[in-house]
């Protein structure tokens, strides 16, 4: 579970949909919205940005901020050094990447998607999003992301 609640700004899509699915409750900022609103909503949650003059505003507002680089790997080490991010998938605490409500396991029987048949064939569990309807399960993309994150475990190593 991760203890941390963020709100990235519109630099970071992708780390959002990490965060997200790292089961962090993370709020992602439309890219026309203001810097003030943005600093608004940050209240009671971590701001995730690259945006250095961002940063220097949320500190002087008292705003628990992490300023992050451009690369996911060394973006996520730094998270989870500075803000406990767990870095490993519990798909009962993942959630949605696209709209951050909390993902449900469910069987292949309950899939109402219509899903190619290789997939219905070659797995038993889904996380289904109860809220937009996303489909989602283990495959490659999976594989691909467990890879990433033994990288990001290496660079949070040399962080310490």
């Amino acid at each position: 579970m991760c203890d941390a609640k963020f709100l990235v700004d519109s630099m970071g899509g992708k780390l959002a949909k990490w965060l997200r699915l790292l089961g962090c409750d993370t709020e992602y900022v439309d890219p026309r919205e203001e810097d003030s609103l943005i600093l608004r909503s940050s209240i009671g949650r971590i701001l995730v940005t690259r945006d250095r003059e961002l940063v220097k505003r949320a500190i002087n507002y008292g705003i628990k901020v992490v300023n992050v680089p451009e690369r996911l790997e060394e973006a996520l080490a730094i998270l989870s050094a500075s803000a406990g991010v767990r870095l490993r998938i519990n798909p009962k605490e993942s959630r949605c990447p696209f709209c951050n409500t909390k993902l449900d396991i469910i069987k292949r029987a309950q899939v109402v998607k219509e899903l190619p048949r290789e997939v219905l064939r070659s797995h038993i569990k889904f996380l289904v999003c109860p809220s937009c309807g996303n489909v989602f399960w283990f495959g490659t993309h999976y594989w691909n992301m467990l890879k990433t994150l033994s990288k990001v475990k290496k660079k949070r190593r040399s962080l310490q």
